[in-house]
């Protein structure tokens, strides 16, 4: 039976490649693993003979377990193509279900990728025979760990993710969770704040008797030579996974027979009994047009479906732990540090990758009222625009306040709608030429079906693209900074950036408009959520 299920999982893989969407997704995706696998196998096999060895090895092994525990949460699993609720109706016992499951979550993008990242620890721990087959014998249990843990996470969490106020309180979590470490250092008094060694130190010893950290204590002591030690760290994995191969044995059934929540029917009549205008009061600049319209049904979006708002969750983690960091050290920040509140504008740019992909089938009525593609695109964008200046505005005026930096406010301000513009045009473009579906009444934050890191891989390679096409706005600023006073730099920085990105921002769009325009049939079939199914 499990060989079955390799062969499904293979032959589901196969069979999304023919769409060319997804083929492109998948081979950024595929790019995008193996070199973070590459960097991960070259740290660990450059630490050789490093004073710091044994303590990165265990931050390392436990960082990776922890991606793989939270990570999975964000996608409702790693896999989206061997969802259990598919299989209900076939006679399959519990445990050859439970095998199917586990040997097909084993192939894929992130485990092979996983596996070359901490094989990097043979090199940089062997010494013979007997501690390389232990460090592999870690190795193994390691990923074993990381794919159980997190499938047995999405089988209990799977009632929850799906209801609307279970996904909202996922994305509150996981921002706390990512925040929470980096403010409660604000009230370290650790000296050692900086010193990469002793920092490299502090985190192994936290982690070190942990469930993330047996890994990297189980490779670590076999490079040592203490055989025993690292022998009982992985039976101490193992007794772990034995644990949740159970939890996940008994959770299946459930994931597998528990409804999906349903809108609350008080929830429904209210919603009849009032008549919401589409332009509220609190929109009168909207124009009255098709692009207003468009806006204005976007703005509502965002507040109704939680797809649309996790992607806010990097956009606001990011500034707020920059933020932390500039209180830390305000003292040592010069004024000029203001202008990095726009590097939040980056992780904004994942709400503008795929806006079709998450209208789905509703985009059928866009398709039947008429073909502008060019004004839902500049509706989207300005509906994004709305949501997003808030995102630069308050961390711009909080930074400014604690480096004093209020001669650079005008500048960072300034310079984001340019920036925007960049932003958008990638956006436009990979929407109309990768669009892809995302599933109903599935967790939002998944990011693409079938492989769960593609889709991550996707918006990583467009935030680097990003990141080259802005390098000239960058340049010129810092330039005209360091020949000019901060007044002049200002009007002719941000001449030049709104310049520069409108222009961008024209060209990006009508690469999408142009691609789009007769295309509308077959985008409404990419982002079917059949499609994802």
């Amino acid at each position: 039976m499990a060989r079955k299920f390799a062969r499904l999982k293979l032959r589901l893989v196969r069979n999304g490649l023919r769409a060319p969407q997804y083929a492109a997704l998948f081979t950024i995706g595929a790019t995008g693993s193996a070199i973070l696998a590459f960097v991960g196998f070259v740290f660990l096999a450059g630490l050789r003979g490093d004073v710091m060895q044994d303590n990165a090895t265990i931050v390392t092994f436990a960082v990776i377990t922890v991606v793989w525990t939270v990570v999975p949460l964000l996608g409702f699993g790693t896999d989206e193509t061997l969802d259990p609720q598919r299989l209900a109706l076939l006679p399959l016992r519990r445990g050859e279900l439970l095998r199917g499951l586990l040997v097909a979550a084993l192939i894929g993008v992130a485990p092979l990728a996983t596996a070359l990242a901490l094989s990097g620890s043979i090199v940089g721990l062997t010494h013979g025979t007997a501690s390389g087959l232990l460090i592999l014998l870690a190795i193994a249990a390691t990923l074993l760990l990381c794919v159980i843990v997190s499938r047995t996470l999405i089988a209990l969490l799977s009632p929850l993710l799906r209801s609307r106020r279970g996904r909202d309180i996922l994305v509150m979590t996981i921002t706390l969770a990512v925040v929470a470490p980096q403010a409660f250092r604000l009230f370290s008094s650790s000296s050692h704040f900086g010193d990469l060694r002793n920092e490299m130190a502090e985190v192994a010893g936290r982690v070190r008797y942990t469930p993330f950290g047996l890994g990297g204590i189980a490779a670590t002591e076999a490079g040592k030579g203490h055989l025993v030690h690292s022998v009982e760290a992985s039976a101490a994995i193992l007794a772990l996974v034995g644990v949740l191969l159970f939890l996940w044995e008994r959770a299946i059934p459930r994931a597998m027979t528990t409804a999906d929540t349903a809108v609350p029917a008080k929830a429904v009549e209210r919603s009849r009994r009032h008549d919401v205008p589409l332009f509220s009061r609190w929109l009168p600049f909207l124009p009255r047009s098709r692009a207003g319209a468009t806006a204005a049904k976007e703005l509502r979006y965002f507040i109704r479906d939680p797809r649309r708002r996790t992607p806010l969750i990097a956009a606001l983690v990011v500034p707020a732990l920059f933020m932390i960091s500039t209180f830390r050290n305000a003292a040592n920040h010069p004024h000029a540090i203001t202008l990095l509140a726009l590097v939040s504008l980056l992780p904004a740019s994942g709400l503008t990758l795929n806006q079709f992909g998450l209208d789905g089938a509703a985009l059928w009525s866009t398709i039947v009222t008429g073909n502008d593609v060019r004004a839902d695109l500049t509706g989207k964008n300005l509906g994004t625009a709305i949501v997003i200046t808030p995102i630069i505005i308050v961390p711009s005026v909080a930074i400014a306040t604690l480096t004093h930096g209020w001669g650079y406010l005008p500048l960072t301000v300034g310079l984001a709608p340019g920036l925007l513009g960049v932003i958008f045009a990638t956006g436009d473009v990979v929407s109309a030429w990768v669009p892809y579906a995302l599933p109903d009444r599935k967790n939002p934050l998944v990011a693409n079906p079938g492989q769960g890191c593609v889709g991550f891989i996707a918006a990583m390679g467009a935030l680097a693209f990003d990141v080259v096409v802005l390098a000239p706005v960058g340049l010129v600023v810092a330039a005209m900074l360091s020949a000019f006073p901060l007044a002049l730099t200002t009007v002719g920085g941000i001449v030049f950036a709104s310049v520069y990105g409108y222009g961008i921002w024209l060209i990006g769009r009508r690469l999408a408009v142009g691609h789009l325009q007769w295309r509308m049939p077959e985008l409404l079939v990419a982002v079917s959520p059949r499609q994802a199914g």
